[in-house]
């Protein structure tokens, strides 16, 4: 077979795959699929499912991710550099939140398989570079609203604190929130409501201009 027929070959069962693992997912939910099942409606041999994704939750993780993808896409283009900080970070993950619960059992196994899933899966690496980039984003969001509001201000110009420990904090009360909702339950708006509330505590941590809160101490003292 030419290797041009052959690649497009591998592409369509690849294909096949992701929407009978993605159908069967939606229906049944992550415990009620099998692997079989899924070769079965994609039209493939079991082994060939095997080449594509080594297991169940490697088959998950596929279409999980990309499914993360497109909201977290969603996300950046919703946003208005003018909001507050914490206003466009929640913008940024609320498509995200909102697709974890469509479906809590399977939001709690991608959660489980991306921060606790075996360390070299392909589909777990491509999620957890997915998430990091989620997690970069949002730095570079802290960072950017840092200088819009001291140019707002006309205060002195001072670089912008190193935004990862901010942007770690973030991405954990993040990923935490949308497991603890799955597992209790709990409606999207609270979880939006509760993460409002972490992500304004967070950013004004990351706000705080350290020469002025020590000049402000010193005067209290």
């Amino acid at each position: 077979m030419p290797a041009g027929r052959r690649e497009r070959n591998k592409e369509e069962k690849q294909a096949r795959i992701f929407d009978a693992a993605e159908r069967l997912f939606d229906e049944l939910g992550f415990a009620g699929v099998t692997t079989q099942r899924i070769a079965d409606e994609a039209d493939v041999a079991a082994g060939t499912v095997f080449r594509y994704a080594a297991t169940k939750a490697e088959l998950l993780m596929m279409v999980s991710n990309e499914r993360s993808r497109e909201r977290i896409r969603t996300g950046v283009a919703s946003d208005d550099p003018a909001a507050p900080a914490t206003a466009r970070l929640l913008a940024l993950i609320t498509p995200l939140v909102l697709a974890g619960r469509d479906n809590d059992e399977n939001t709690l196994a991608y959660q489980r398989e991306l921060l606790f899933g075996d360390a070299g899966e392909r589909y777990r690496e491509e999620g957890l570079a997915l998430f990091g980039e989620l997690r970069e984003r949002m730095g570079a969001l802290l960072s950017d609203a840092w200088s819009r509001a001291r140019t707002v201000a006309a205060a002195p110009e001072a670089a912008a604190p190193d935004p990862a420990a901010a942007a770690r904090a973030l991405s954990a009360a993040l990923h935490f929130g949308i497991a603890d909702a799955a597992a209790h339950g709990r409606p999207a708006s609270d979880l939006l409501t509760d993460l409002a509330a972490d992500f304004e505590v967070i950013v004004r941590g990351y706000e705080t201009d350290p020469t002025t809160s020590g000049q402000s101490g010193q005067e209290e003292k």
